[in-house]
Formats: structure tokens, sequence, C-alpha cells
């Protein structure tokens, strides 16, 4: 079976857009899929952040017509007197300002051909004229993650991804103190006339507004940017919001039909996915809004899943909503580090200058 599998490099976005549908099918059959692996949030990535002086490097394999793996990869090198080449999963390596954390990045194969690829794809990935490879939020079962951390300049990071398993979750199974709260809570929003909803689909453009103001008032509160001062990070939720709507879920804590708290998520087959929030700190922080919103979509989602995604591996508030804990890991191997430790000196020298 080996001897019928082609491989192929792609180096040109036109040659990956052409392999689209295939890609598509071939991620439909994982059984790990997730929305952050979708051809939807890839190509909203990618028509953010691209950048002309990064260069793909995409490794795909053919049996016959039928893809059976592919690896996306970039790389991005500066022109600096010693130029540094760093390789990134597609949807990881924008800026931090603008980032927009992207989990669970995979290769992906047809389990079929498994004992065929990985084996090659590890082979290839290690062997890249690369000085560093980055890849981040990975889980402790990841393909990728056993294939990069056995190289000798690996560093694993490790965090904690938090999720909860909606088929065996309820109120009673919490802390007294979460309980209590919870109570608490709820009889102070009835008796304000308060509600909470799934927002319609036809409304999320708005909701988003809405959310971004008590983010980022909250933040910079803080004397903190917050995470939407970046045009490139709402540019990326617009696309794919507009590409994708059926991925994209909002929950909200209405008083007199007025939002104070709204919760942004993204879902898949039987995941939804926590990513961003806001709420009326000024006026509404007594009553816990985001602790409630949380418990009401837990409770009322549809999905198998509820998905705080990844989280300090210690103290971490999403602990207290009776999650499961597993193991995240963000993995960097550095192959040149006197190059990588000189570059760096450079730099500095060269900012200090001016």
């Amino acid at each position: 079976m080996e001897k019928n599998i082609t491989w192929v490099e792609i180096t040109k976005i036109e040659q990956l857009i052409s392999i689209l549908p295939q890609w598509e099918r071939l991620i439909k059959t994982q059984t790990t899929y997730t929305v952050f692996s979708s051809i939807s949030w890839l190509n909203s990535w990618l028509e953010t952040f691209w950048q002309n002086d990064w260069q793909l490097n995409v490794l795909i394999a053919w049996c016959e017509d039928e893809l059976v793996a592919i690896v996306p990869i970039y790389y991005q090198q500066d022109n600096t007197l010693l130029p540094i080449k760093i390789f990134y999963p597609l949807g990881q390596g924008e800026v931090e300002a603008q980032e927009v954390s992207t989990e669970y990045i995979e290769i992906i194969f047809d389990k079929k051909f498994q004992n065929y690829t990985l084996p090659r794809i590890q082979l290839w990935l290690l062997n890249l004229k690369a000085d560093q490879i980055k890849w981040h939020a990975l889980l402790h079962n990841s393909p990728i993650k056993s294939m990069l951390e056995k190289h000798k300049q690996s560093i694993p990071l490790q965090a904690t991804r938090y999720c909860v398993d909606c088929s065996n979750w309820s109120i009673d199974k919490l802390s007294k103190n979460m309980r209590s709260r919870y109570r608490r809570g709820f009889n102070q929003l009835d008796k304000l006339n308060g509600e909470m909803i799934w927002v319609k689909q036809s409304d999320f453009d708005l909701y988003w507004t809405k959310m971004k103001l008590f983010h980022q008032h909250r933040w910079q509160e803080k004397n903190k940017k917050g995470a939407f001062c970046s045009d490139e990070f709402n540019k990326f939720h617009t696309k794919f919001r507009n590409k994708s709507p059926k991925n994209v879920a909002m929950s909200a804590i209405l008083i007199n039909n007025s939002p104070i708290a709204i919760h942004y998520y993204f879902s898949d087959a039987t995941t939804l996915y926590f990513y961003q929030s806001g709420w009326d700190e000024a006026e509404y922080s007594h009553l816990s809004p985001g602790m409630l919103l949380h418990l009401w979509s837990i409770k009322n989602n549809h999905k198998t899943y509820y998905d705080f995604m990844m989280g300090k591996k210690h103290d971490s508030y999403k602990a207290k909503f009776g999650t499961i804990q597993e193991p995240m890991y963000n993995i960097t191997i550095t192959f040149s580090p006197i190059k990588l430790l000189i570059h760096r000196i450079l730099k500095k020298m060269k900012l200090y200058r001016l």
C-alpha cells in the first residue's frame, strides 16, 4: 500500500485552494475534528493575516485520487543580517496583539493509512530546513505532539484544557459555594426582570459590538488594551461569522430587554467552545453575570461538551464549573540554538541603537 501513496509539497496558496474539496472531505472523517481545523476557520485566518513574505510548506499525501494526509504548515523568515526561519501550523503565528488563539490544530490523516503516513510525516517535520518549529495548544493525546516532543531539542510547556461533559453534569454536583452563588444570582435576576437567551443569528453583529464595548471598558480600567483593540482580530471574526454562521453561538443576560452580559462561542457537531465575553461591570458586577451565564449556557446548550479550552495549569476559575481537566501543550523545537541566540543579541543591539 505504501507504494501507492504519492507525496507532494504545496508552496502556493493557489495550489492549496485547488485541493479544498478533498481536504474538507478528509476533515469530515476525523473523530477528533474541531471547528478550528475547518476550512472556514483557516480560510478566514489566511484572508486576514497572510503576509507576502510568509511561505507555505504544506505536505500532502495521495492514494490514487484520494487525499489521505495533510500537514498544513508554513514558515516566517525575517530579512535581517542573520535570517531566522520559524515554522507554524496554519492558524497560528500572528503577532500577539492580533492573536485569535487557534487551538487543537492537527495534522489530518486517514486512519486506514496511518501506519504508512505518520512515520513519513514525522521524518519530514524533523528534517525541515528550519531554525525553529512552534506548535501551540495541543491535546495530550495529539499525534503531532507525539511526533514533536520526542526530538531532543523540544521544549513542551504544559497548560490545561477545561471541558464540561454536559451529559454527566448538573448544578447539584458543583461546590456548595457555587450552588449558593447560583441560587442567589438567579433570585436577584428575577427581581430585576432579567432573563437569559441564546442570541438570534441575525443579531450576532449587534451583540458582538456590545460585547466588545463591555470587554474593552473592563480591560481599559486595568490599563490594558484588551483583545478587541486589534483591527485584524475583529476582521477575522467578522469573516468567520459571515463564512460559517452555524458554527457561531452567543448567549446573553438581558435586563429589561437590554444585554448586560454576553458570551461568544464557536461550535461543531459535539462541542460548544467558550471563546470570549463581556459584561456591564459598572452596574452589575455584584450579580457575577459571567458565572451565571456560564452555568445557564452549560445547562441549556444541546452539545455533548462545553469547552473552556486552554487555561492556566493551576488556580483557574474554569475549574469551578465541574470541568474535566486534561493537560495541553505548547511545543517549541529549536534546531539552531546558537543561531537563535546570536539573532536575539543582534536584534537587541539594533533596537538599542534605534
